[in-house]
This record gives C-alpha cells, structure tokens and sequence, in this order.
C-alpha cells in the first residue's frame, strides 16, 4: 500500500472552527496521547487544524509521496515524513517543568478549569488562566506564541491584526457635531410636511376598477338569491347527536381522555356562539 494522505476525518459544526479559548491547547503546548498508535506520548503541539480538530505534534509522522511540482527547497526525494494528525479527543494537556537540579517531570492534567483572566503582551489579547481541576494550586502557563513569521502577500503579522485602529462611537453620542446636522439634512424637505399633494393623495386612494360585463351578472344573480337562513335544531336531530354522544363516550376506557373531554364541553367556541346569537335574532324578527 502506497503512503498517501489519510482521508479527512467528518467533524461536526459544533467542533469547527474553535477559538484558542475554547480548545484549551494551542501551539507550543505539550500533550499526553491517550489513545491509538502513539498512546502514552508525550509531545509538543506544531499546529492545530480547525477543520478537522485535530493536532500535528513532533516526532509523530508517518511517510508520504510528495509530487515533484510540490518539493520544498533542497527536497531530493519523493518521499518525506509528514506530521501525522491526531484527533483531539485523544490527547490531554500536558505541562514540563524543571527542578533545581535539572530534572524534568511532566504533568498530564486529565481536564482544565479556567479561572479569572489576564491581559498577555504576547499574544496582545485578554487570556483565561488554566488550571488542573482539583488541583487549583497547578496553573499550566499559555505557550509563548511562535515569532518566526515570514511577510508575504497572504500573511499579516500578529501585532498588525491585533492592533485597534478605530473605535465605534455608543448611541448616546452622536458622531457629527450638533452644527452640521442642518447642512447634512435639508430643512425644506416634503418628506417633513405634514400634508398630501393631489397626486400622492391620489396615489394613496385609488379609484376603484370597473367591473367586467360578467362580473356583473354574476353578482346580479347572487343578489336574487334568497338570503340563507339558520334554523335551529329540531328535537329529533338533539335526541339522535346525544344518542350517538353517549354511545361513543361509553366505549372510552381512559379516565384521562373523558376528563378531557369534560374540559372540552364546558370550552365556549367564538363561531358557535355567534351561530346561536344569529339564530335567536332570525327568530325574534320573524315572530314581529
């Protein structure tokens, strides 16, 4: 099997494009590899990949075929060791420290807490402090940022995109003097006087549109209809609706659905109540 690039990994939105904060490990940190081929390392973090939240750490590549139009300068072979990338559910903070005789020991923090911030000059931002959880006392420091940069067209230094050059004015302060506001805005504009012009008050009413030779017949033979009236329900037509009630309430089992149902019928419908109203109102002019 030929060393070619491993395929990309599927990462949901949620866990793409993370901030620095929000990842907890950024570049230059030390890591513990706790799971896969390399379990048990400890390494140093050279880049994090937002798209895949993964890491490529130090002394762990694998090799790959590079075509020849993409050799770096002094590249004699096809063949180069590239940083393998580890997912970054697989790693735990890690921090190096070194005591008085030159001993090193490392700490493996198996999650981190932040606490409080601080404004770091070389990152020219406001960072969290992180800490071990249960064990507060244990603060592992941010990385000191990479300064070799090379300018290009693509590239901007740090200091230059961090650096604030304006500054939004709040609402309550307005950003032209109170002078100008009259040269800007012109006093004698109709759309500050209070009355209409004949055309615009047309434009707002406008005259109705014919009707067509059909229409009009149509509405001609809708208005000799007669007018339809509601009549209320004979006493046969409330004896059968009861009847077919009752017979369909006594099959119901759940005491929950006949509490609903008893919520239901105490309930006023708007359209109902103005059937009836309208009902009661045919009646009484019919009887006059």
């Amino acid at each position: 099997m030929l060393p070619t690039m491993d395929p990309p990994r599927y990462v949901s939105k949620k866990d793409k494009n993370l901030t620095m904060e929000q990842i907890g490990i950024t570049k230059g940190d030390y890591i513990y590899i706790n799971e896969g081929e390399f379990k048990g390392k400890i390494t140093k973090v050279l880049e994090y990949h937002s798209r895949t939240n993964e890491f490529a750490a130090n002394d762990i590549s694998k090799p790959l075929i590079v075509a020849p139009q993409y050799w770096a300068e002094n590249q004699k072979s096809h063949l180069i060791d590239f940083p393998r990338s580890i997912p970054r559910e697989h790693v735990k903070l890690a921090a190096r420290e070194k005591d008085e005789n030159g001993n090193i020991t490392h700490v493996v923090a198996n999650e981190v807490i932040y606490k409080g911030q601080y404004y770091d000059d070389r990152y020219k931002r406001w960072l969290p402090r992180r800490f071990v959880k249960h064990h507060e006392n244990l603060e592992i420091p941010w990385p000191t940022p990479d300064k070799n940069h090379t300018a290009s067209e693509v590239t901007t230094k740090e200091e230059v995109a961090h650096l604030k050059t304006y500054e939004t004015q709040t609402i309550a302060k307005s950003l032209l003097p109170p002078g100008v506001l009259n040269e800007i805005r012109n006093p004698y504009s109709k759309h500050k006087k209070q009355e209409l012009t004949d055309i615009e008050a047309r434009r707002l009413n406008e005259p109705a549109m014919p009707l067509t030779t059909e229409q009009k017949i149509y509405l001609a033979k809708k208005a000799k209809e007669p007018k339809k009236k509601l009549e209320p329900l004979s006493e046969e037509v409330k004896d059968y609706i009861g009847q077919r009630m009752a017979q369909h309430i006594s099959k119901i089992e759940s005491p929950h659905l006949l509490a609903h149902l008893d919520a239901l019928s105490k309930v006023e419908i708007p359209d109902f109540k103005r059937t009836l109203e309208k009902i009661e109102e045919d009646q009484q002019s019919n009887t006059q």
